[in-house]
């Protein structure tokens, strides 16, 4: 990554202080009011340039962030769910349906930072945390489950979503380790999809609804 120095600083100064010291002495043996001194020119003003930030992210390394940051949302929204089940507002939730948002948390926990070391090895920083501009409806999603199935019916959005989206940037990708790393999460997403179908009673590859969708370079905030 290639860095640009910042312009130095130059002072001009202009004075003549044996010139002031000779109109003084001629001004004390006159009757007429010494001249105003000479004003000392200021230090020239350095002409200043403002240029545009340089996005944190930039090519592939913008389709990498998106999805580490889903694969963050998706574990922390499965912490969540796991939570919820726990704590006994869900009802009775069967140890399957935990047992499956634990695992798969842990998974997308997983690729979070693998993507994330793809970004670093660029020399770019690692996603904190998941700058999405759905993150807040996704929680509120979550936040309204009133049931296990209700549970398993998120994860069906929350798979299909860090699926298709994987499967878009991986249409997208030059690099071959972002390329090699879509084609390892996608069909784990994909299996994480196929599990949630079968635990609710689905044929598997059920079309997922609006959440379900791809996202784009657009939603990613950072």
């Amino acid at each position: 990554m290639s860095t640009t120095g910042r312009p130095s600083r130059r002072l001009v100064l202009g004075a003549g202080a044996a010139g002031l010291l000779g109109v003084g002495a001629l001004a004390a043996c006159s009757d007429a009011p010494p001249p105003a001194p000479a004003a000392t020119p200021s230090a020239a003003a350095t002409p200043t340039t403002s240029t545009a930030p340089r996005p944190a992210y930039v090519g592939d390394q913008r389709g990498v962030a998106l999805c580490a940051a889903l694969s963050a949302l998706a574990a922390s929204l499965y912490s969540g769910a796991v939570l919820a089940a726990n704590d006994g507002r869900l009802g009775q939730v069967p140890a399957v349906v935990t047992s499956f948002l634990s695992g798969a948390g842990a998974q997308h926990t997983e690729h979070a930072a693998a993507w994330n070391a793809l970004l670093t090895a660029a020399g770019r920083p690692a996603v904190t945390g998941s700058p999405l501009s759905v993150e807040t409806e996704r929680r509120a999603t979550l936040g309204r489950a009133a049931a296990p199935t209700d549970l398993l019916s998120f994860a069906v959005d929350v798979e299909a979503s860090v699926g298709a989206t994987v499967l878009a940037r991986a249409g997208e990708f030059t690099d071959p380790g972002a390329a090699a790393l879509a084609a390892t999460v996608g069909p784990v997403a994909a299996m994480h999809g196929a599990t949630v179908a079968f635990l609710l009673g689905r044929p598997a590859g059920i079309a997922p609804g609006p959440a379900g969708a791809a996202l784009g370079l657009d939603a990613l905030t950072t």
